[in-house]
């Protein structure tokens, strides 16, 4: 499992970006990240920003 906070780069970039408590989630889950785009379609999901208003 990568530690994506030692990363260089927009995904570590990206990474060191988001809130403690999403670090912790994406870290404990295990997944990989190639690319920035990847991790933040997975945030998208996790804060529920995917879903339509109304």
């Amino acid at each position: 499992m990568p530690d994506y906070s030692a990363l260089e780069g927009d995904l570590g970039r990206y990474f060191r970006s988001l809130p403690k408590s999403l670090q912790e989630n994406i870290m404990q889950s295990g997944v990989v990240f190639r690319t920035e785009a990847d991790m933040r379609r997975c945030v998208q999901y996790l804060t529920h920003e995917d879903q339509p208003l109304g």
